[in-house]
């Protein structure tokens, strides 16, 4: 498989690649729903916590949500003398299954090798992810 970045563009609405919505982008491709229904999944997490995306939470109440969405956490080592792997690395070394990659101020669901966003973030360094169970 030599092509990894697919664009990915769930929300009807924008039309223009404008809105700052990956993490409900991310989880649409990751559950297989549409945009609404992945708005709608989050919103009583977003209550329970009074921010206004699941994400903007500290790394211990995001792994705490995710969890209960079905999902484990994998911190990504930053050890001096490493670099972090990229995306486009991360996607290629994941052949199978469903990950919600979080990078710089960003999120993007690879899904069995394959990456999807609205731009190719395949450069972007991860600092960790999400793996469906």
């Amino acid at each position: 498989m030599a092509k990894r970045y697919v664009y990915y563009q769930p929300n009807k609405k924008d039309l223009k690649d404008k809105y700052g919505d990956c993490t409900i982008r991310a989880l649409t491709k990751a559950f297989g729903v549409t945009w609404l229904e992945a708005f709608d999944m989050v919103i009583p997490f977003c209550r329970r916590e009074q921010v206004s995306n699941v994400f903007d939470c500290d790394i211990e109440k995001r792994k705490e949500i995710m969890n209960e969405l079905g999902f484990d956490y994998v911190g990504v080592s930053n050890k001096r003398g490493h670099r972090r792997p990229t995306v486009r690395e991360f996607a290629k070394a994941h052949e199978t299954g469903v990950y919600i990659c979080n990078v710089a101020r960003h999120e993007v669901t690879v899904v069995d090798g394959q990456y999807f966003d609205t731009w190719d973030s395949g450069d972007c360094s991860m600092y960790g992810y999400f793996v469906k169970r």
